[in-house]
């Protein structure tokens, strides 16, 4: 009974009652402190989704950038096959056909095409028109346009790729570039859906010119020819 009445009145005291105002800021405290956690919660789960985001999109990256580069790879070793077995050895499986003929079935960039190689002048005075046509290498179809230089036969060669960057307003994705590939120089420029080789086997100094050479005239051409498709 004692008990029982000790806790009755330790219950009942009005001094020990919990305030309306304790319980409301008790309250806020708690809602507070539940926010807190949440936004805690939130925003780490947000860092970990944007680094898997970054993670996958460097991954995408990486693997575009090793797709161009054999893609490029795969390119250059055509070009330089055709230079060697077309215009040096007249082997190709495939019979070539006249450019312009190729230009109205496969693709309008090769009509006129010799034209564009030989315009404005920039040609070294005593270099050759050899001649033109279109031919395949391993399944892949150039526009050819075979010059003589120094002796040395010079192969111009179109051909063409997937659009890698359609937001390019130009169109032209790179400057002349060179290279170096079983004894042959290269150098080559890109159009938005095409890919121009020259191949030889003149020094790389004299490749390198002419490719400069017919660079503005062939990509204007080019350009003007994937607008019209």
């Amino acid at each position: 009974e004692l008990r029982s009445k000790l806790r009755a009145g330790f219950e009942n005291a009005t001094d020990l009652q919990t305030s309306e105002e304790f319980a409301g800021r008790l309250a806020l405290q708690l809602r507070d402190a539940a926010f807190s956690r949440a936004r805690f919660s939130t925003a780490k789960y947000i860092a970990i989704a944007a680094s898997l985001l970054i993670v996958t999109a460097l991954g995408f990256i990486a693997l575009q950038q090793r797709w161009r580069q054999q893609t490029t790879a795969v390119l250059t070793s055509s070009a330089v096959g055709d230079h060697r077995e077309c215009a040096l050895n007249h082997r190709l499986d495939e019979k070539p056909i006249d450019l312009d003929e190729a230009g109205q079935k496969y693709d309008r960039a090769y009509i006129n095409l010799a034209s564009a190689v030989m315009s404005e002048g920039r040609l070294p005075g005593d270099i050759e028109l050899v001649d033109t046509h279109s031919c395949v290498f391993k399944g892949r179809r150039f526009g050819h346009v075979i010059l003589k230089y120094r002796g040395q036969l010079v192969s111009v060669l179109v051909t063409n790729i997937e659009p890698q960057d359609q937001n390019d307003s130009t169109g032209v994705k790179e400057a002349v570039a060179e290279a170096q590939m079983d004894g042959f120089q290269l150098a080559h420029f890109d159009t938005t859906r095409h890919a121009v080789y020259v191949v030889s086997g003149l020094t790389d100094a004299e490749n390198l010119s002419i490719a400069q050479a017919i660079e503005p005239s062939v990509s204007r051409h080019i350009r003007e020819a994937e607008r019209t498709a």
